[in-house]
Order: C-alpha cells, then sequence, then structure tokens
C-alpha cells in the first residue's frame, strides 16, 4: 500500500528529475557483471555460470508494489530452485534501511520479513549495479526485473508481472529472443515522439524556458490517459503557469476536459496540484482551488478511493468549509477500512499508521467546528 504522500512524491520525482539516459542495455545485450556491495542473504553472484539463469529485481523498500511482489519472487524462487535459477533482489538503500526492514515482523505469526523472503538480497548503495542495468536501460520506476538467460544475455526486462511464462520458456530453452526484441524495438519506436517531447519538456523546465515547454505539452497532453508520459504534462501546467497563470488556468481546463476528464487518477493529481501543497507551492493568490474542487469531486465519483476523498476533504478544508470537509474525511477512512479484509500481513503496519493518520486529519477537521 502506498500512502497518498508517496505517490505524490514519485509523481513529482518522475517529472522534474532529468531525463533517463538513452537506451545502453536492451534485449540481447551482454548482461553486465554484479559488484553488489553488501550480500545480506542468499548465495553471492559476482558472474554468471553457462547454463544458469538469474532473475534480477530492483526494488525498495518504501516500494509498495515491489514489497507486495516479494511472495512472488518468493514462489518463483522455490519453484525453480533445482533448475538453476538464482533470483536477487537489489535495492539501491543503505544497508541499515534494509535490515530494519527485514528484521519488521508481520501478521499473527509474527513472522520477520526476512524470514518470509525466501531469495537472495542484497543492497548497492554505490549505485553500481544501478548504474549498470537500470540507467543503462532508460529506465524510470520500479519494480523492474532483468532476466538474465544461460548464455549471460539478458533475456528480458520488464515489470515482474509478466515473469512466469517467461522465465518458463527460458528454462526450457524455447524463449524466442529474438523475436521478444523486435517486438520491444517496435514498441520503442511507436513512443519515440511522445519520448522526444518528455525530454525537450524536462529541459526546458530546468531551463525556465517556458514558451518551449508548452510546445512539449501539446505532444505530452495526447498522451495515454493511465500512462507515465501524461504526468510530466501535470506538473507542466502548474509550471507553465510560472509564465502567465491566466494561460495556465485556461489550459488547465481545456487539457483535463479534452482529455483526462474520465481518469481518476489524473483528476486526483490535478486537483492536487492546482490546491496548493508543500512539495509543489503556489503563491496564494494563485491557487484554482474552484477548479480543484471540480476535479476532486470528478475523481470520487469515477472511483470512490480513500485517496481521492482525502484530497476532496482537503480541499473543503482549504476553502473554508468544515462540514463539508467532515463528510468526505469520513468516507476515507470508510473506504480504506473497507479494504482491512484484504489486507496482505506485510502490509498490515502501513495499513494501520495509514489509517491512524485519517482519523487525525479528521480529528483537526471536527476541531473547527467549535
Amino acid at each position: 500500500m502506498k500512502s497518498p504522500a508517496t505517490a505524490r512524491i514519485t509523481l513529482l520525482a518522475l517529472v522534474l528529475c532529468p531525463a533517463a539516459e538513452a537506451q545502453k542495455l536492451t534485449i540481447g545485450s551482454d548482461a553486465p557483471p554484479l559488484a553488489i556491495t553488501h550480500w545480506m542473504k542468499g548465495e553471492e553472484v559476482t558472474t554468471f555460470a553457462p547454463g544458469h539463469v538469474y532473475v534480477l529485481e530492483f526494488w525498495a523498500t518504501w516500494c509498495a508494489p515491489c514489497v507486495a511482489n516479494m511472495e512472488h519472487l518468493s514462489l518463483v524462487q522455490e519453484r525453480y530452485r533445482d533448475q538453476a535459477v538464482h533470483v536477487i533482489g537489489l535495492s539501491d538503500e543503505p544497508l541499515q534501511t534494509t535490515v530494519r526492514f527485514l528484521v519488521q515482523r508481520f501478521g499473527p505469526d509474527q513472522r520477520s520479513q526476512n524470514d518470509r523472503t525466501r531469495y537472495a538480497l542484497a543492497t548497492d548503495p554505490d549505485r553500481s549495479v544501478h548504474d549498470d542495468y537500470f540507467e543503462a536501460a532508460g529506465l524510470r520506476g520500479i519494480p523492474v526485473v532483468f532476466v538474465i538467460g544461460k548464455t549471460a544475455k539478458v533475456e528480458r526486462i520488464g515489470h515482474p508481472k509478466d515473469l512466469d511464462p517467461l522465465l518458463e520458456a527460458v528454462v526450457a530453452d524455447t524463449w524466442d529472443r529474438a523475436g521478444f526484441r523486435e517486438k520491444v524495438l517496435a514498441e520503442r519506436e511507436a513512443t519515440k515522439e511522445d519520448r522526444e517531447a518528455r525530454e525537450r519538456f524536462q529541459a526546458a523546465m530546468l531551463e525556465s524556458r517556458w514558451d518551449d515547454a508548452l510546445l512539449a505539452l501539446h505532444v505530452l497532453e495526447r498522451s495515454p490517459e493511465d500512462g507515465e508520459l501524461s504526468m510530466p504534462a501535470i506538473a507542466g501546467i502548474l509550471l507553465s503557469r510560472k509564465k502567465d497563470y491566466e494561460a495556465g488556468n485556461a489550459y488547465v481546463r481545456r487539457v483535463t476536459l479534452e482529455h483526462w476528464n474520465s481518469s481518476s487518477w489524473l483528476l486526483y493529481q490535478m486537483a492536487w496540484l492546482l490546491s496548493g501543497n508543500e512539495h509543489f507551492p503556489i503563491d496564494p493568490e494563485h491557487l484554482d482551488l474552484d477548479s480543484a474542487l471540480r476535479y476532486a469531486e470528478r475523481a470520487v465519483q469515477l472511483d470512490p478511493f480513500d485517496y481521492y476523498y482525502t484530497m476532496l476533504a482537503t480541499i473543503h478544508d482549504r476553502r473554508g468549509e468544515v462540514e463539508p470537509a467532515i463528510a468526505a474525511q469520513a468516507q476515507a477512512i470508510a473506504q480504506l477500512e473497507s479494504k482491512r479484509p484484504k489486507i496482505q500481513d506485510h502490509e498490515l503496519e502501513r495499513f494501520e499508521n495509514d489509517l491512524k493518520e485519517l482519523r487525525q486529519t479528521l480529528a483537526q477537521y471536527e476541531a473547527k467546528r467549535k
């Protein structure tokens, strides 16, 4: 489970960081050796043995999808343990951070995360392996898995959710690397215009070239509603307002109506950005709480998600509307509570912390009645 704050910071990191390097590592490339700093558990791997297969996942303790995937990778390791498959989870966090995570205990049996994780784990705080793999492949988000085949070639780069059928084919020597490479290259070529526009946008933002940024946004705004490429456009719209707030507001309204009015996630992000916050400050006289309210209301109409109700409550509060803020925050708590039966053991502590935070905020709103 990722908290709203983490989701927002992830968005800003995606938007404001420099563009990823050009892709140097791809399907069929020789896999670079693993110069890993700390091995915490499992067999150390420095070279790739002929006939062996390696699954290298980049993850982090703060990444909820990564943590949720640890049981999946444990099952993968157990299934292929006798078939020369090695699963390795690699974080670039300090050793102390990952150790603290592994000694945490979850669930009724109070088993540690270390006991729950049944594959090799390591940390790479100097980011040497991160640079050789993650950066060299031009990647932007985690979790991501590299499958290294029996001849030490990269067979696949992608999300771990699609790992199983590919790994089965690699182990059985039925994997069509050449065909998969052609497919990946075709998909990359199809998104070339968007990728180039994103890079132009990011460079223009860093150099305060607002007109150039707006030109790039005209390409990015047409990206898929749920795709990564839409995210820079969201922040760019707000950043462009540093040049012309009136034009920025008009741009926000047009793009949202034409492209994003059916995407609850993007409406939520837009409402968050327009209403002002500690990570993306806007001068009070330039806040657009009317538009933010419309987008937050539309988001909860499309998807009654706890994050979205929290945003709706925040906007009502900033507008001085105490009772609607209380009502929306209560809905957020109810929505989060409804997820309790589906919460996995390793997510329980974070779930309770999120619930506690929502209740504390509700108490703050209720105090304003006095």
